[in-house]
């Protein structure tokens, strides 16, 4: 059994539900349980997905609610415009699965293009997690700000491996608020630098094909086609008209899944659109 995470609010719903259609399509044999954490997700929204993924029969679907204020209240960081406060509620997953032992966190502005096994069978041995070196943060000096040398490891969170039976045991929820509020003014990449700064020294790396970010496309182009998970990092995404990514064209596949699913017709709901827009530049 295979436990993935997201951490989203409502209007990511249609984006979430395309990552969900593009993990089912890939990973048939496998089955899934997602776990949805919101604040705000709405019953329409639930029925819409419930609805359109009918077809797929190994999976199911847990919807946990959030209790948003808790985390305003914490004053968290939110200096990230693209980014929403739901980010943060991955910091609680080990207490609110206490009988999983491991899960995996993925952001929704993703797709996976390829089987998940050999990622979520990872030996996390006694780490807190396992993810992909951030090729952007890694070209910076970024990380003496954060009082790290050139040779630790510092990951992007859009995909991250966790370790709850490690996590729980060392009440790592108190320790990611607790140093989120006291390195505030540290930080500019929110609960990306703090998992990162709060688990040093035990995040196991694993290959960039399964967390192949913006950067990973520039910097290392021989991996393209061998890229399992797709991550559109950045504030311009592959649903957006000014999208140039090179792969956009992926994000475009499982969005047109999507759509005959849901019995609506490619062409005119997305196709026509971009065409239309091409032709008033």
């Amino acid at each position: 059994m295979m436990n993935i995470f997201f951490c989203v609010n409502n209007t990511y719903a249609e984006q979430l539900l395309v990552t969900i259609i593009s993990i089912l399509e890939n990973n048939l044999e496998q089955n899934i349980v997602f776990h949805v954490l919101s604040s705000d997700f709405s019953d329409e929204s639930k029925m819409i997905i419930r609805n359109t993924l009918k077809k797929y029969q190994n999976f199911e679907i847990k919807y946990i609610v959030v209790n948003k204020k808790y985390f305003i209240d914490s004053n968290l960081k939110n200096n990230i415009k693209y980014i929403s406060l739901e980010t943060y509620y991955r910091y609680i997953i080990a207490d609110i699965a206490p009988n999983l032992n491991k899960a995996l966190y993925l952001d929704a502005d993703l797709i996976v293009n390829g089987n998940l096994n050999e990622l979520y069978n990872v030996d996390l041995a006694n780490n807190y997690c396992a993810g992909v070196k951030d090729k952007f943060i890694e070209e910076t000096d970024y990380k003496h700000k954060l009082g790290m040398s050139s040779n630790e490891i510092y990951i992007n969170a859009g995909v991250i491996l966790f370790n709850l039976n490690k996590m729980r045991k060392d009440n790592i929820s108190d320790k990611l608020l607790s140093n989120t509020t006291k390195l505030a003014e540290q930080i500019e990449y929110q609960d990306q630098d703090i998992i990162n700064i709060t688990f040093r020294g035990q995040i196991k790396e694993v290959d960039s094909r399964y967390n192949f970010a913006s950067s990973n496309v520039i910097r290392e182009k021989s991996k393209i086609k061998k890229a399992i998970i797709i991550h559109y990092t950045g504030p311009i995404k592959p649903w957006n008209e000014n999208c140039k990514h090179k792969l956009r064209n992926l994000w475009k596949k499982y969005y047109n899944i999507m759509l005959v699913l849901q019995g609506r017709n490619k062409e005119t709901v997305f196709d026509k659109i971009m065409k239309f827009i091409g032709a008033t530049k």
